[in-house]
């Protein structure tokens, strides 16, 4: 979500040409009509699974698609949950697959009055046995009643240990916002406190996360996210022990006078991805294109700067097909896509 906004103090931008900058492969695909917000994960299997907000006779659909050709198609295959838009406010869910091979959903799940008006938060998670096609309640991870609150963009990752890590983030005033941790050992159904992990120290709204891991196994991860207000930056912090630590704050890019945000980031062989939306080409905020940047020594550094969609492109998502290649998934009027990358 994007409200006021508010630039903290942030570390130097370092940028410089890595000549690794990725190129489309083909065209865009469709990965779901009349919606939003797409992501996908890889499973087991091989197959991929993706999910999307779906808009359909007044109803907000949480909906999963799937793709068994490395992601130049796919076919709707479930829903994860359903309710009438005027009511209930579905949106930014994220699938991921858990060591036992069961599958988790994390989605917004908000209640609305006849106005409008957000009266209760929540981060739900469901659960699913059969690869994606049917879904149970496990669980809410986080929720506020109506006020300076709200719980938004929830973000799976798997620790090195087995458990399961949400990230989220949680609004603390209309100007401030924070990056948040809860962990899960029972793939779900219970969740711990919420450690901070960025936002504490300074008065800045950071939101919309994503997490990536340095090298496979590796124990060091980054979390990237947006923040401001006003004009909104890409930043980074760093964990070298799973998530039980974070610090090292770190700008990632910046458009003066106009505003970078709605980022993910992803590991490609040796080097991360980072995606963003940014207006810098024109457009009206959170419209605007969809760019890659690339890091190849652990997220230190950033060039290489892309295009992958202009304007316009939305709430991108990133998934790692193998060592060479990923996808950007993102929106454009209302539909969303699946653009493959290749190095």
């Amino acid at each position: 979500m994007h409200f006021l906004r508010y630039l903290g103090s942030t570390a130097l931008l370092f940028s410089f040409a890595h000549g690794q900058a990725p190129k489309p492969v083909g065209e865009a695909v469709l990965l779901g009509a009349g919606g939003t917000y797409p992501r996908a994960t890889k499973l087991a299997d091989g197959s991929l699974l993706g999910v999307y907000t779906h808009f359909d006779g007044g109803n907000s659909i949480i909906t999963t698609v799937k793709s068994t050709d490395n992601g130049a198609s796919w076919t709707p295959i479930g829903v994860v949950d359903s309710a009438p838009s005027a009511t209930r406010d579905l949106d930014n869910g994220y699938v991921h697959q858990l060591p036992n091979g069961n599958i988790v959903c994390g989605f917004r799940n908000h209640d609305k009055d006849s106005n409008g008006k957000f009266t209760y938060f929540r981060i739900t998670i469901c659960g699913s046995e059969d690869g994606g096609v049917t879904w149970k309640f496990l669980s809410q991870a986080a929720e506020d009643p109506a006020g300076p609150n709200g719980n938004w963009e929830p973000f799976f990752e798997t620790a090195l240990d087995g458990s399961l890590q949400v990230y989220y983030s949680r609004e603390n005033a209309g100007n401030d916002q924070d990056s948040l941790l809860r962990r899960s050992t029972d793939g779900g159904v219970t969740w711990t406190s919420a450690q901070t992990i960025s936002g504490e120290d300074v008065t800045a709204r950071d939101g919309m996360l994503g997490v990536a891991r340095i090298a496979a196994d590796s124990p060091t991860k980054l979390a990237i996210f947006e923040s401001g207000a006003p004009g909104f930056t890409v930043h980074t912090v760093r964990s070298e022990d799973d998530g039980v630590t974070w610090g090292s704050r770190s700008l990632v890019y910046e458009a003066p006078g106009k505003d970078v945000g709605a980022p993910q980031i992803v590991r490609v062989g040796s080097k991360l991805v980072a995606s963003f939306g940014t207006n810098e080409d024109g457009g009206d905020w959170p419209a605007g294109a969809l760019k890659v940047m690339v890091s190849v020594d652990g997220g230190r550094t950033w060039g290489d700067k892309t295009t992958v969609h202009g304007l316009p492109a939305m709430w991108s998502g990133l998934l790692a097909l193998d060592d060479q290649s990923f996808l950007a998934l993102y929106e454009s009027g209302g539909t969303s896509y699946a653009q493959k990358m290749a190095f």
